[in-house]
């Protein structure tokens, strides 16, 4: 009589590790920039944005502003540089996070070459775990590496604390900032809804950064109005 739960191994290994390896090949993808791509000599600041609002904000920004240098659609990401400075702006939005170690391979050489990296990522306020939140419908925490970045940002926001962690790009972008020994910082914006209050805060984070150009509130408006958001 067998036992129940029982783990029987096949007297040949060769049916299911042949399965197995057609199987894997039909399923690998190999996620590529849309063009060829030239990493550029200087970095001054690599921003990773991921979310559906910010990456859609981004869109919708003057082209005299910033340019679109590279994209995947596959994985909804999108390479900007602004036009006045070396600073580079990645979004990220809607992507399968099995995918997330691929798209930061992609990013890699931009991730070692930047002077620094921020990361601003969007999470339901749902997902926010604490004791304390009260009626708050949008929180803001941040995280960062080991090694602190030489700019002043001025980022008055209370750290990240457990249980709740980093996901998906912006977890990968912060890992291997913290494995080379360079500064990095993460923002993950809890928020209820999509709504104009709660993206003024936002907006506050992307200006004091300034990597949105003077039209932004109008433009944030037109976005909010849409049937995306609705």
């Amino acid at each position: 009589m067998s036992t129940f739960g029982e783990i029987v191994e096949p007297v040949s290994r060769t049916t299911w590790e042949d399965w197995d390896e057609v199987y894997a090949e039909e399923n690998v993808t190999i996620i590529q920039w849309q063009l060829p791509i030239e990493i550029p000599k200087r970095i001054e600041t690599l921003f990773i944005l991921e979310g559906k609002f910010l990456s859609d904000f981004m869109k919708v920004q003057s082209r005299d502003f910033f340019k679109l240098i590279n994209s995947n659609i596959g994985v909804n990401l999108h390479l900007y540089q602004l036009t006045s400075s070396d600073k580079y702006i990645c979004t990220v939005k809607d992507y399968n996070l099995l995918k997330s170690s691929e798209i930061i391979e992609l990013l890699k050489p931009f991730i070692y070459k930047s002077e620094d990296v921020i990361t601003i990522q969007t999470k339901p306020i749902m997902e926010y775990q604490t004791a304390s939140l009260g009626m708050q419908s949008w929180v803001i925490r941040q995280l960062t590496t080991s090694v602190p970045s030489k700019k002043t940002w001025d980022l008055n926001f209370a750290k990240l604390e457990q249980p709740n962690i980093l996901s998906g790009v912006t977890a990968g972008a912060i890992c291997l900032r913290e494995h080379i020994n360079l500064s990095a910082t993460a923002l993950v914006c809890y928020i209820e809804h999509i709504e104009e209050y709660q993206t003024n805060e936002l907006l506050k984070l992307l200006e004091k950064f300034e990597i949105i150009d003077d039209t932004c509130s109008a433009k944030c408006s037109g976005i909010l109005s849409s049937n995306l958001y609705i």
